[in-house]
């Protein structure tokens, strides 16, 4: 009986000693990030994340411990279940530690259930790490999953080895009892709340929090829970509280600065440009000489230079743009057909008033399920993958965007008028492969990064020059804007760095003249700027707050895993939302305003929940 409960102890100790590798393994790969912290940090992380490897282990041990009730006089059929157990285990859980490697150099955050999403459509899932260092990870992965399988089935081989032979009598209720215990190390311990991520988030270092979560237990929990529940995590305030603080921040309709010709029914283009962060626009105090097309194009419209997305990914950034809905932090509502069909949209309220609507997309609209948002919003044409050759195909996503473009610009010439179309760039998304010759030299992601956006920039310029011929040139609105900004290049080190994207307004309709438009707005905004300037009605988008309507309320709002940020024109904060740390903060903003971030994350997340 000892010898059974001295392997189980030993085993389950092996896995946490895994986890805390792991740990030192992530730290590693994001040597940077950790670099910029104090070394204390890295201790307190391992420290602060050993309770949640340690509840994860007992996950583990669930199932050994309730096989060792029957091994009282034989086991050897323990030790291959065990091992083959082990094994799977060891393939699994090493999977997801390298591929959160990675990912979270992309996303920001440690992998969870929102991945799952993604496997729905694995071309473009494989795309997407296409800038990763894939040889040298798989090379790894191999690695760990030898190293780590051949650890656990040596415990196994020489724990069960030493076993004894026993009573049913002590066994069954021995580890029947044993079991039944470790609800207590999975849930952390005796306290009032079970384990969850505030369990381990300790400081108000985003990074030191993230490195302290265990990776499998994350991710399970996620699938788990999350994806799943009809509960608002983020209940602050009594609702109709955190509902009356953001209704004040919108205002009463006010009347609204006229910037677009009002004589008869105008043509919207909207160019949403994948990745576009203000880091590459040369205006935007960008990188200089990335985008010189958009930096000669900004002279001659309305450039907007304070907006900021919603979103960190193109599901959100798209629901954003063209139903002025903000971003959920833990999910995306594009993933839920039955959600977003109860949301307005700029598509459906053109269509709804005489505007012919069309989609242009180079890559599979199937991805992360915008196909069916778009089906639902009154499209009246959809282009994407399947439309084009393929020899115009990069050998990740789809056509190239000067295809696509010279594809929308045809078409426009035979469109109705007046017409509301959108176009979707893909160029610029991660493997960032492109069909022109390198023009900003790197083989580093943030060099193949700006390289893409230089193609992209000049295949959008292309267009613009050859659309300023067209006789529906003088009636049309063209918007540029980006579905969301990008950590690359690594040039601002603050959050909201990653959230501010450029906007530029041109075209014959409009008739003010060029300027910049300072004002504090946020992507979920276009929406109702634009319906008002075309004199359709916007009250349906509650989330939208008009850019150029008098006595305006100028903030931002932007969510990524599991955080927001809340932009005032007197400063910003970004805030943890499971440790409920303030981590970065700029300017005069002070408890209030994160009080009414607080309540617009409440209030907006209780809005999903309902749809």
């Amino acid at each position: 009986m000892r010898k059974r409960l001295e392997f189980v102890a030993l085993y389950g100790l092996s896995w946490v000693v895994l986890f805390q590798f792991f740990r030192v393994l992530f730290l590693a790969y994001h040597y940077k990030k950790t670099l910029e912290l104090p070394s204390s940090l890295w201790v307190q992380s391992a420290v602060h994340g050993l309770r949640m490897d340690v509840s994860f282990a007992s996950y583990i041990l669930i199932i050994p411990v309730l096989l060792l009730m029957f091994t009282a006089k034989k086991w050897d059929w323990y030790r291959s279940a065990l091992s083959i157990y082990s094994l799977i285990l060891a393939v699994l859980i090493t999977i997801l530690t390298v591929v959160d490697l990675e990912l979270f150099r992309a996303w920001g955050f440690r992998i969870d259930g929102t991945s799952l999403h993604y496997l729905q459509t694995p071309v473009e899932a494989m795309a997407s790490m296409g800038a990763a260092p894939v040889f040298p990870l798989l090379l790894l992965l191999v690695l760990l999953v030898f190293v780590v399988n051949k650890m656990l089935q040596t415990i196994v081989r020489r724990g069960v080895g030493i076993f004894r032979k026993s009573g049913y009598l002590y066994t069954v209720p021995t580890f029947l009892v044993l079991a039944g215990s470790l609800i207590i190390p999975i849930r952390g311990g005796l306290q009032l709340a079970p384990m969850n991520e505030s369990a381990v988030f300790f400081s108000d270092k985003s990074f030191a929090n993230y490195a302290a979560v265990n990776v499998p237990w994350n991710y399970m929990r996620s699938i788990l829970n999350e994806s799943y529940s009809k509960k608002n995590p983020f209940s602050y305030f009594e609702e109709k509280a955190a509902e009356q603080t953001v209704r004040q921040l919108y205002g009463a309709g006010n009347a609204t600065l006229q910037v677009v010709d009002t004589g008869g029914r105008k043509n919207v283009l909207v160019i949403i440009w994948e990745s576009f962060t203000a880091k590459v626009a040369g205006p935007l105090n960008g990188v200089k000489n990335v985008t010189p097309q958009f930096d000669q194009l900004a002279k001659e419209g309305l450039l907007f230079t304070n907006v900021y997305a919603s979103g960190n990914r193109s599901d959100k950034g798209m629901v954003a743009i063209l139903s002025g809905y903000p971003a959920q932090p833990t999910t995306s509502i594009i993933k839920i057909p039955n959600k977003t069909i109860s949301l307005p949209s700029l598509p459906r309220e053109f269509h709804k008033n005489g505007w012919q609507t069309s989609f242009y997309y180079g890559g599979e609209t199937e991805f992360a399920n915008m196909k069916s948002y778009f089906l639902q919003q009154g499209f009246d044409r959809i282009i994407d993958k399947s439309e084009f050759d393929t020899k115009d195909m990069n050998s990740k996503w789809g056509a190239h965007d000067h295809v696509v473009l010279n594809r929308l610009l045809d078409d426009l010439d035979k469109e109705k008028q007046p017409f509301f179309s959108t176009i979707f760039t893909l160029s610029s998304h991660e493997p960032f492969e492109v069909p022109v010759k390198t023009a900003i030299p790197g083989n580093d992601p943030g060099h193949l990064f700006m390289n893409a956006h230089h193609y992209t920039d000049a295949s959008i310029g292309d267009f613009i020059r050859k659309a300023k011929t067209k006789s529906w040139w003088k009636n049309t609105l063209v918007v540029i804007i980006a579905d969301h900004g990008h950590p690359l290049p690594e040039t601002r080190e603050d959050k909201p760095g990653e959230f501010h994207i450029p906007m530029l307004w041109l075209g014959g309709a409009l008739t003010a003249a060029p300027s910049r438009v300072d004002t504090l707005c946020s992507q979920t905004d276009l929406a109702a700027s634009l319906l008002n300037q075309m004199r359709l009605p916007s009250g349906t988008f509650a989330w939208s707050n008009d850019i150029f309507k008098q006595d305006r309320h100028d903030f931002a709002y932007f969510a990524f895993n599991n955080g927001l940020g809340w932009m005032r024109p007197n400063g910003f904060l970004v805030r943890d939302n499971i440790g409920g740390n303030i981590t970065e903060k700029s300017g005069t903003v002070g408890k209030q305003d994160e009080e009414t971030g607080k309540a617009y994350l409440q209030a907006s997340f209780e809005d999903y929940l309902k749809r």
